[in-house]
Order: structure tokens, then C-alpha cells, then sequence
């Protein structure tokens, strides 16, 4: 995805960090075992959050190892074992940005087409073991294509294909997928697409391509003179969406690895928000 699903660092217990940089560093393995090198640049703090999540909700235990790191072979790093679970995450992991990728290239960012053939053969990996979840990310940017090419001004129809991509992959993944994990999950992808919008509506304004809010609003010199004019309006759409996650988090059985996710949703995307809506160039990310 975009990298603003993280955890507050600060206010994390060690373990807690320790199990997440784990879980980033398994990702990352097993993204090298099943592609080509390259494609660990795949990896992002996002993908290791649902690594985590989905190990949770199917019960999965995660098995932690120790091993040299491909970037320090000196240096011995703890990380989450190969599992079904993670070679799944890897998967969509590398259909989402592979998607992204030709999402990027319309958007008129012609260099980066260089990177398609890339992670094409990879792609055509995960879209041979994970035929329904390629199908629903395809569909999902065929109807965000469509709803910018339309340049709607509507908010909530612009994040919405996002949103339901999310909620129909972790329903794809999650054995006997509850209302509560559909709706948290429904609502994590699109306080993702907003997020990013929010913080690309200067950079868009500039290149003369679609934003919703831009859409909606109308474009202003700089994000944070965007932000100040239509305060009220964005932390409402922000918060309605971020109320709705927590309160089907609170209703979820998470037990496995419950102090790595619990600091993501209550404190990491609350601090991304805060930092958002005080018009920052760019929403920070965490250093493992």
C-alpha cells in the first residue's frame, strides 16, 4: 500500500517492536525466497501490519528465527519464520504494487513504467495461487480509474473502491470472516486512500492530475493552506472513518501478537492523522 500504517514507536513496549520489526524482516525473506531479489522492495510497514492481523485472526502463531540480513550479512536479525500466511501477504503485497505501479504510469509518471517487467513475473505468480484476490484489486483500480477519469467530487465514492478492496482481500484470507473484521478492514483502506490524497493535494494541484479533495473543494497553493481553509470538513471525514475502525477493532478477537496491532490502530494511525491535519509535507514513517 502507502506506508501510513504504523506503530507509535515511541509508546511501544520493546517486544512489541522487537515482534514488528520480526515481522517486516519475515516479509522481506519471504519475498526474496518466492520472486527475485528485487522484489523485497516490495515490502512496507502496511503489508507487515496485515501480516500480523491475519495471523491473529486465523490463530496462526508466528514462529520468530534468527538469521543474517540480506542488507547486513555481519548482522543477525530476528524475523518471522515462512509461513502459509506469509507467503500470502507476499502475494498480494506484490499484485498491490504492481497495480500501483501502472496506477502511477497513467497518473503521467512515465519513468517508472521501467519498473513493470520487474515484478510482472512475479505478479503472474501470485495471480496463479491467488486468482480471486488479483481479480479484486484489478476490479478495484478499473473502478478508481474510472471514478478520475469521471473527476468525481464526491469523497466517499473515491476512497470507496479502495476501501472495498481491502475489506474483499482480508475476507479472501481470514477464516469465517466476521461483519467486524469486513467493516475494520473496509475502513483501514480507506483512511489509507485518504490519507494519501490529503497529503498528495499540492503535488497534484501542480501536476494537473485528479485528487477528490482538490475535486471537491477546489486546489490551494500549498497543503497546508488547504488544510487550514477546509479543517472542519477533512478531521470529520478523517475521524468518521477512524471511529468506525476502532469501534469493530474493539469487537475483534485479536489475541495473537495483540500489543503489535493494538499500537498501530489506537496510537499509530491517530498519530498519522494528528501530523496530517497540521499540514506536514508528508506523513512520517517509523525507523526499524
Amino acid at each position: 500500500m502507502y506506508g501510513y500504517i504504523i506503530p507509535d514507536k515511541m509508546n511501544m513496549y520493546i517486544k512489541d517492536f522487537a515482534l514488528f520489526k520480526a515481522y517486516y524482516c519475515g516479509l522481506c525473506k519471504t519475498l526474496g525466497k518466492t520472486g527475485a531479489p528485487h522484489t523485497r522492495f516490495c515490502v512496507s510497514y502496511d503489508m507487515t501490519f496485515l501480516s500480523a492481523l491475519l495471523h491473529s485472526l486465523n490463530g496462526v502463531e508466528p514462529k520468530i528465527k534468527n538469521a543474517p540480513c540480506v542488507l547486513s550479512p555481519l548482522k543477525r536479525k530476528s524475523f518471522v519464520v515462512d509461513d502459509e500466511i506469509s507467503r500470502q501477504v507476499c502475494d498480494v503485497t506484490v499484485i498491490l504494487a504492481y497495480f500501483k505501479l501502472i496506477d502511477d504510469v497513467t497518473d503521467g509518471q512515465k519513468l517508472r513504467g521501467m519498473f513493470k517487467p520487474w515484478l510482472y513475473c512475479r505478479m503472474r505468480k501470485a495471480k496463479k495461487r491467488m486468482p480471486k484476490v488479483y481479480v479484486t484489486i484489478k476490479e478495484s483500480y478499473k473502478q478508481l480509474n474510472e471514478l478520475e477519469r469521471k473527476n468525481t467530487s464526491k469523497i466517499d465514492a473515491a476512497s470507496e473502491p479502495f476501501a472495498n478492496m481491502l475489506k474483499e482481500v482480508v475476507s479472501l484470507l481470514v477464516k469465517d470472516c466476521d461483519d467486524d473484521t469486513k467493516t475494520f478492514a473496509y475502513h483501514l483502506g480507506k483512511l489509507v486512500y485518504l490519507f494519501d490524497a490529503i497529503d498528495d493535494v499540492e503535488k497534484d494541484n501542480k501536476k494537473k492530475r485528479y485528487n477528490p479533495f482538490n475535486s471537491a473543494y477546489g486546489a490551494e497553493k500549498s497543503k497546508s493552506e488547504f488544510i487550514k481553509k477546509h479543517y472542519t470538513d477533512i478531521e470529520f471525514t478523517l475521524k468518521s472513518s477512524y471511529n468506525a475502525l476502532m469501534d469493530a477493532y474493539d469487537k475483534m478477537p485479536v489475541k495473537i501478537s495483540e500489543g503489535v496491532i493494538s499500537n498501530i490502530v489506537y496510537l499509530g494511525i491517530d498519530m498519522q492523522m494528528k501530523k496530517l491535519l497540521k499540514g506536514e509535507r508528508k506523513c512520517e514513517t517509523t525507523r526499524l
